[in-house]
């Protein structure tokens, strides 16, 4: 089923929301009455989360709230990033800054001239 607990198979059920009209009696009316009853669905609040395996392996899981809260379920422990890969990360970034896109339009620039002038040596070679 799609809104499922998979740890305590928790999933929505059917139920009737009742509509009441009235004074109650404690407080001097004539009581409270029921004027409508509608058909409606209780859906436990499921969370797709990742969850660490008994044997050690981690893998998604969709687990009720109640569960994580209670902890029925253990959370991987978040791994520290590789210091390579966070150099990458950090030079990945600093390349979608302003500065570093003016200096790549300006060497791209300074090829292009260098091409043209390459080119127009090679067109003054041959005439």
């Amino acid at each position: 089923m799609a809104r499922e607990c998979e740890v305590c198979f928790k999933k929505t059920t059917a139920g009737r929301q009742y509509t009441h009209r009235g004074l109650a009696k404690h407080v001097g009316g004539v009581g409270i009455k029921i004027t409508g009853i509608t058909r409606r669905t209780f859906r436990p609040n499921v969370q797709k989360i990742r969850v660490q395996m008994a044997n050690g392996t981690v893998r998604r899981m969709k687990v009720c709230t109640s569960c994580i809260r209670a902890g029925k379920v253990k959370k991987p422990v978040r791994r520290e990033i590789p210091e390579g890969l966070k150099v990458r990360m950090r030079a990945k970034e600093e390349a979608k800054t302003p500065a570093a896109r003016k200096r790549r339009a300006a060497e791209a620039g300074k090829r292009r001239r260098e091409r043209k002038a390459v080119a127009a040596k090679r067109a003054a070679a041959k005439a």
